[in-house]
């Protein structure tokens, strides 16, 4: 553990260092925040994160009491490599659910040891075992009784590294103080981290709960006797004296009444120390646990609330109020099932408990069940006639199922029970008026459904109420979106069409049908729809845009992709011809159609599209130009301090395939030499995201801001900018369209050249580009050592847990992984499956996106008297770890033509799953090949079609061919992955083209 980096880095983390209002700098905790709700403070999270990220190799992070799981999450959050031990005694299934959940929803199942048992039997154990464990950061956060807090320092000490992060919970109470200081008396290696140093402000992160010791196996002094001394708690002292009495001489009583006392006055630091004080003499008073409960739960801190209660009903389940809190705890927990059945309970207990009824008849609702939720708040009526709330939510309920004079029926008997229940006389008047025009209730449940992601209900209630009148905008777009979360594409597209007869002058509705004409194949109907919309929208440049240049996402045959291709070629000249940018009207118009539209799909179609996409990325240059003049002059090189500064910007800086690769590119760069900055346009950060801010000298996360990221790029004064991918996000592409650096790169994230002349250089891969490659860009080819690329092993290959049962696959069958998109599969290509079916009778194909493909592949297996349905299996895109699971059962990987796996092959390599690819004739359709020879394994690859069949029939046949190319997949992969050549050889490059550059300006 690199303790001084770790006290030189942390302030670089946070804001307002040493005030009060100290945060950190960026949130790459949000995604946990946003899903998870944990109780941590994201200060203590951000340094958690910042220790591990000081840890060498091999080094482990270890914490005692766990609890939620978010201490974990927040160590482990971009630390793929770090491994840890999580120790807590966890009986009570409900939490120890959750606090798995919390792990596996970030993938940090496979680097946390779990050990479900006291933390004293775990380190004695641990001690027993010859292991080179060795624990950089120890967060100790368990009972808080002196004897605990001190046997934990005490037995993890000859784990520790020889330099370490201690960090010890609840050191606000006297006798985890007196702990942490007897230990130190002990080991003088031990000391409060950088004790009486104004240049730090701990205290502001971590509060006064959480103390944060170092540890030095070198260091032979710490403190003074007097400073011991001056520590020392009499009381804690003088009870562990007089521990043979078995209680202390302070007054319990008063203690209890103390806490109780503290708490109504919401004083709850003070009323939390008390209950504990009190706890650790009388553990097993149930009421003090369910008082103390009371209090997390007032402080919305929600586990803690629940373990108390679990505590107090561990020693008296027989009071129904302590059910009905663990319920409400529960319920903010989201688990829901477990609520339902504390509030179950609690009725069983005492059926007078009428807030139980509520709460258990408002869950019940929210799964759906309207029936029973309304017999529920109906019996607690029956139970207790005379409470208003539970006409109310009877009210509410009938309402909900749209019996309005049943509701307010309901609401007026509520009213004469509580004539000032403003709640219920406003419900009543929403009843009464909804009774005589129900179209704004309909809507409003519908919205409200569609929230609550309940898209059948939502369904039902927009219908209900377009049966009344016609609707806005919004709701037609809602509706469509409701029927393609329930898969039915084809229902939304007539939802669409339905609103662009009613409001023709909408945008928003052409856009959403023209891209949902697109998706389901229907090119023909799309490019009527654009030139449709651009007849009510004439000023509109999107549309003018989609009408000209739509190309199909899917063809339907060979003959199409020709036809397609010259006319693009074709419209394009049009576009070119007709787009005006002489008012600021139409360059702002042709500014926002560009940054909707890209022309991704146009290298699908397997041919070489340089002069298309010289002529396009032209068109889009020139818009820009047009409305930034000033940002597409040429630059000059800014003068060296110290550094070459480079720039990475990408809308995908995270989990993403267009990008994950570049990860190496950062994580080997040599710093000495080079500036690293990264512009992140996008806000959907994720553990990627934090490796990206984690490799970069400057991290920059500007979404949704286009004139921001280029002025943030221009005051940073890069000497090269590089765009990882261009083609896949409009506004990406329309910045690489200016001239923001002197020297202006892309690379493979997007395989295709850009055609626009402000980019300099293509970044690529030896081993991918052919002979000729450089006829295929505009840009300057620069061709990397190997595949280009330092791409990061896979860390979450899963052990094999499930079998093809558990996906609906035949145990028997020959299984081939088809997993591309589906435009990457061109309809020449299709008689292939069947004629390796014909080959190997049991063989199965499986899809994850296919289905588009199902007409086209049912023809090709038809033609030779198959059926598709007995040899092809489709599926949605699973959760990540069943896609790797699902490469882990597969038998065969096949690539794609024209367009290989880039991402998916090197997880089926990292899964020793064998490929067969066939490399084509661009860059594009070589990446698996280049993979493969780069590890040595070229058996599969072959030369043509038929080679590709006969591989693909042979690895179905002969299971031990298989199994031996799978071992030499395995014992290669070092060549493969994580390969710094590369990375050397582009920083060769750069520090030759900025020379170069340099001295071109110099001789002008």
């Amino acid at each position: 553990m690199d303790v001084q980096k770790f006290i030189q880095q942390l302030p670089n983390f946070y804001d307002n260092w040493e005030r009060e209002t100290v945060q950190p700098k960026s949130n790459p905790f949000q995604q946990v925040l946003e899903q998870k709700n944990p109780e941590m403070s994201v200060n203590l999270m951000q340094l958690l994160n910042v220790a591990v990220d000081c840890l060498e190799a091999s080094e482990m992070y270890c914490e005692i009491g766990t609890q939620d799981g978010f201490s974990l999450i927040a160590a482990l959050f971009g630390h793929p490599e770090t491994m840890a031990y999580a120790v807590s005694e966890i009986s009570d299934n409900t939490i120890l659910e959750q606090l798995l959940e919390n792990v596996q929803s970030f993938n940090l199942e496979e680097q946390i040891i779990f050990c479900n048992q006291d933390f004293e039997c775990f380190l004695l154990e641990l001690r027993e075992v010859e292991t080179d464990t060795q624990i950089g950061v120890y967060f100790y956060q368990g009972l808080s009784d002196y004897r605990s807090v001190l046997m934990s320092l005490l037995l993890v000490q000859p784990f520790l590294t020889p330099q370490a992060l201690i960090l010890v919970y609840s050191a606000d109470i006297d006798t985890v103080q007196q702990a942490i200081w007897d230990f130190m008396a002990a080991y003088p290696q031990c000391q409060i981290l950088l004790d009486g140093c104004d240049s730090i402000n701990l205290n502001q992160i971590l509060g006064s709960e959480i103390q944060l010791l170092s540890w030095n196996a070198q260091q032979t002094f710490n403190y003074s006797v007097s400073t011991f001394q001056d520590q020392q708690s009499q009381i804690v002292l003088h009870a562990i004296q007089n521990i043979q009495q078995f209680q202390p001489e302070v007054n319990l009583s008063q203690i209890y009444d103390q806490a109780v006392q503290s708490h109504a006055q919401k004083q709850y630091e003070i009323a939390e120390k008390q209950y504990k004080q009190f706890l650790q003499w009388q553990p097993n008073h149930a009421e003090a646990w369910h008082q103390l409960s009371i209090l997390y739960y007032e402080r919305e801190q929600y586990s803690k609330s629940v373990e108390a209660i679990l505590k107090s009903l561990e020693i008296d389940s027989s009071i129904a109020v302590r059910h009905y809190h663990l319920g409400l705890g529960l319920e903010k927990l989201e688990k829901y099932s477990e609520a339902i059945t504390a509030y179950q309970t609690a009725i069983e207990l005492d059926n007078s408990l009428v807030y139980a009824y509520q709460n258990l008849g408002n869950l019940i609702k929210q799964q759906g069940s309207l029936t029973e939720a309304e017999a529920i708040y109906r019996n607690a009526i029956e139970i207790n006639p005379n409470h208003w709330g539970s006409y109310l939510n009877l009210g509410n309920i009938l309402f909900e199922q749209t019996r309005f004079e049943e509701a307010i029926s309901v609401y007026q008997t509520a009213l004469t029970l509580n004539p000032d229940a403003v709640e219920v006389q406003q419900n009543l008047n929403i009843a009464e008026s909804a009774k005589d025009n129900p179209a704004p209730i309909y809507y409003s449940f519908a919205q409200q459904y569609y929230q609550q992601g309940k898209y059948n209900e939502a369904i039902q209630f927009f219908q209900n109420y377009l049966n009344l009148q016609p609707g806005e905008v919004e709701l037609y777009a809602t509706l469509s979106d409701c029927f393609n979360k329930i898969h039915q594409p084809l229902e939304a597209i007539k939802v669409l069409q339905t609103g662009t007869q009613i409001h023709p002058k909408s945008g928003q509705l052409h856009f959403s049908l023209i891209l949902q004409l697109l998706r389901q194949a229907e090119t023909e109907a799309a490019i009527y729809q654009a030139e449709t919309a651009f007849n009510h929208l004439p000023d509109d440049y999107t549309f003018k845009l989609m009408k000209h240049l739509i190309v199909p996402i899917i063809y339907h045959n060979s003959e199409s992709i020709n036809y397609y291709r010259k006319r693009f070629e074709q419209e394009l000249q049009t576009l070119i011809n007709t787009t005006r940018l002489d008012t600021p009207a139409e360059r702002e118009s042709a500014f926002w159609g560009l940054s909707r539209w890209t022309n991704f799909y146009l290298a699908y179609q397997a041919h070489n599209v340089v002069e298309s996409q010289k002529n396009y990325g032209n068109l889009v240059h020139h818009i820009m130009a047009a409305n930034y003049p000033d940002w597409v002059q040429p630059l000059t090189m800014p003068k060296v301090e110290q550094k070459i500064r480079v720039g990475y910007v990408s809308h995908y800086l995270h989990s993403y395939s267009g990008t994950l690769w570049l990860t190496g590119w950062l994580k080997f760069c040599n710093h000495n030499n080079f500036e690293v900055y990264c512009y992140y346009t996008s806000n959907t950060p994720d553990p990627i995201t934090q490796k990206f801010r984690q490799y970069s000298d400057i991290f920059h996360q500007i979404p949704g801001n286009f004139p921001a990221v280029c002025q943030q790029i221009l005051n940073d004064k890069l000497h090269i900018l590089v765009y990882p991918e261009i083609g896949m996000d409009a506004p990406t592409m329309q910045m690489a369209a200016l001239r923001l650096a002197p020297i202006q790169c892309t690379a493979w994230g997007h395989p295709v050249t850009t055609g626009l002349p402000t980019i300099d250089y293509f970044l690529s891969s030896q081993l991918m580009e052919p002979e000729n490659a450089q006829e295929h860009y505009s840009e300057t080819l620069v061709r990397l050592p190997n595949i280009g690329v330092a791409y990061p092993k896979p860390k979450d290959i899963p052990t094999l847990t499930k079998s093809r049962s558990d996906f609906n696959i035949p145990e028997d069958c020959v299984l081939y992984f088809c997993c591309q998109a589906p435009f990457k599969y061109l309809p020449q290509y299709d008689y292939i499956l069947p004629e390796i079916s014909q080959g190997v009778p049991n063989a199965k194909f499986l899809f994850l996106r296919g289905t588009i493909l199902i007409p086209r592949l049912e023809r090709a297996f038809a033609a030779v008297g198959l059926n598709h349905d007995n040899y092809c299996i489709h599926l949605s895109i699973p959760e990540r770890s069943d896609y790797l699971m699902l490469n882990l059962l597969s038998d065969v990987f096949l690539d794609t033509f024209t367009w290989s796996g880039g991402n998916t092959s090197l997880e089926a390599i990292a899964c020793n799953l064998p490929i067969v690819t066939c490399p084509g004739e661009f860059m594009r359709g070589r990446h698996a090949d280049s993979f493969l020879k780069m590890l040595g394994v070229t058996d599969t690859i072959a030369q043509n079609e038929a080679e590709y069949i006969d591989i693909a029939v042979k690895l179905g046949l002969d299971s031990a061919w298989r199994k031996d190319i799978s071992q030499r997949m395995s014992q290669r992969q070092d060549h493969l992955f994580d390969d710094e050549t590369c990375v050397k050889a582009l920083e060769e490059f750069y520090q030759q083209v900025f020379q170069n550059y340099q001295s071109n300006t110099d001789l002008i």
